[in-house]
């Protein structure tokens, strides 16, 4: 997975005047198609394609070459493969990622990085411990991949049955220090957990297993944790990884359709109020040339073309001939869209890709709108 500094790396590329080959391959070896390296196959037809727009470009051909020869050498994992290919910068990295993303090769200023984004944005970062009275087992979860942290045993007696009338004594003891060593497990979860989150930062919580020992460690959680906390589960306390994976897929994917749509209705208010907001392509192009943009949101799939300005770097949609701010000469951008995502994380702004619910609202304000810093 890539991290912070990888993806600050590849960001940076569009700041430079040369292209950047980027490519997304799917190598899932879930699919029989890609096994015995059958994934190079689709990876070179599509990079064959891309050299047939324009065959005598040489730098293309070579950095085509190149990402050839990176995944040829490559042991595939996960299920997507990020290229990206930059001579004069000396880029040719190749990053498996565990989400599967639409692939697809582009030849252009700047690292192609919108679908990775978009995941990322997508797939927050969750923790996940998962008990019972005797064992515990912390995990997280980001971009599709899961790892377990922890896996703790207390000694716990189980409960006394009911017995004769002058054993009820002992049998009330020995249930009080039941429950004391249930609590004392309870509580040596919670600390393991806060020492993962000064290891790892993570945005949400989850506690599954048996209904009563997940509700004694979500009442022990101190106030910071408590927060992250987004709902308890049942599940078995020997579940696998993958099933562990799945159920937290499922309450991910409803919690961010969820805080999409929150966002967009606190969107339509600032809009609806003349506050800092603004919506449709034209006036969020303008917000982002003069760097006012807080927050970028758009739909899924959201494509138009535009230009940007080789003087004062102004992007327009549409075709002017010349840049409607200084004058200047214009280039072509294909993907605009990506580029005032590039743009807005430049200065220091947040990009929402929003899907459901919340993209239906937001069509009807024109597919793309943004918050502003003033």
């Amino acid at each position: 997975m890539l991290d912070k500094t990888a993806l600050a790396k590849l960001a940076a590329l569009s700041e430079r005047d040369d292209l950047t080959l980027t490519g997304y391959f799917d190598i899932d070896q879930n699919d029989p198609s890609n096994r015995r390296r059958g994934f190079l196959v689709r990876a070179e037809a599509l990079l064959r394609r891309l050299r047939s727009d324009a065959p005598e470009d040489e730098a293309l051909a070579r950095a085509a070459d190149r990402a050839l020869a990176l995944l040829e050498e490559t042991a595939p994992q996960g299920r997507t493969a990020l290229v990206v290919i930059n001579e004069g910068a000396g880029v040719a990295e190749v990053h498996p990622l565990r989400v599967r993303l639409a692939h697809g090769v582009w030849w252009k200023r700047g690292a192609h990085l919108r679908p990775l984004l978009e995941a990322m944005d997508e797939y927050e970062r969750y923790a996940v411990v998962l008990t019972d009275k005797q064992r515990a087992r912390i995990f997280t979860i980001y971009m599709g991949e899961i790892t377990e942290h922890e896996d703790l045993w207390s000694p716990t007696e189980g409960r006394v049955a009911a017995t004769a009338r002058d054993e009820r004594w002992s049998q009330a003891r020995q249930q009080r220090h039941h429950d004391q060593q249930v609590a004392h497990h309870a509580k040596r979860v919670v600390e393991a957990l806060q020492e993962l989150a000064l290891r790892l930062r993570f945005d949400r919580l989850i506690v599954a297993g048996p209904t009563e020992a997940a509700a004694a460690v979500a009442r022990l959680l101190p106030k910071r944790l408590h927060g992250k906390l987004v709902e308890t589960i049942p599940m078995a306390v020997g579940a696998s990884p993958q099933e562990v994976l799945e159920k937290v897929r499922a309450v991910q994917e409803r919690m961010e359709r969820e805080h999409e749509l929150e966002m967009i209705q606190a969107l339509e208010s600032e809009l609806h109020e003349s506050g800092k907001a603004v919506s449709g392509l034209e006036a969020v192009c303008q917000a982002v040339n003069e760097g006012r943009v807080w927050r970028l949101f758009y739909i899924k799939d959201l494509a138009a073309d535009g230009v940007e300005c080789s003087q004062c770097g102004a992007v327009w949609p549409g075709s002017p001939e010349r840049c409607p701010v200084c004058g200047g000469a214009v280039e072509p951008v294909a993907q605009l869209i990506d580029r005032l995502g590039q743009l807005v994380l430049e200065q220091a702004g947040q990009v929402e890709m929003v899907a459901g619910p919340a993209a239906e609202r937001l069509g009807r304000l024109g597919a793309i709108a943004a918050l502003l810093r003033f």
